[in-house]
């Protein structure tokens, strides 16, 4: 099974809503590289903030203003959030790799030589710290960062903490960050 889901792309708002009249499910990296919310001319977000029923998100708080998340989030349904992580999450600042282009990981964020970004070194851990800076609960948080995606893409056995799932959950310290990861059951 297949999910079509919409962005990087200058698509106007009416392409955007026939795309989602046609079977587009969801959009990529709301907000980033895509056709701008304007007045005139809603563009790709518009079209996202007035009919996704899905959309994910980048929460390094680089890719997206904290106002911007909290709009999405009273406008759509089902946003979840991903970390869009490269080769370089987990390393210090330097030069990397990705795809056929080098990038650099500085400033806290991943970027082409003229400073655009280009992926992030977010992890999901990190994203929910994030998130919960910006005041989002954390039950929510912790739903939009597994069950949504889950949901979305038609598995029913994981994503979700219930009896039949798989056993597939951190455990996190008070300050939030990993202290334990369990994988079907079994501490890793």
């Amino acid at each position: 099974m297949f999910i079509f889901q919409i962005g990087h792309t200058n698509a106007t708002y009416e392409q955007t809503k026939s795309a989602l009249n046609h079977g587009a499910k969801s959009f990529t990296h709301l907000f980033n590289a895509m056709s701008a919310l304007h007045h005139r001319e809603p563009g790709t977000v518009g079209a996202a903030l007035l009919h996704a029923e899905y959309a994910e998100l980048i929460p390094d708080l680089l890719h997206v203003h904290p106002a911007a998340i909290q709009l999405a989030l009273k406008n759509i349904p089902h946003l979840y959030f991903v970390s869009d992580a490269t080769a370089a999450t987990g390393m210090p600042d330097g030069e990397y790799q990705l795809g056929s282009q080098r990038v650099e990981k500085c400033m806290g964020g991943v970027r082409l030589k003229d400073g655009t970004l280009a992926g992030s070194s977010l992890t999901l851990d990190a994203a929910l710290r994030n998130l919960v800076s910006i005041g989002i609960d954390l039950k929510d948080i912790s739903h939009r960062l597994s069950g949504i995606p889950a949901k979305l893409i038609n598995v029913h056995d994981r994503g979700v903490l219930q009896q039949g799932n798989f056993a597939d959950f951190v455990i996190l310290d008070h300050n939030l960050h990993i202290h334990s990861v369990v994988i079907e059951g079994e501490m890793v």
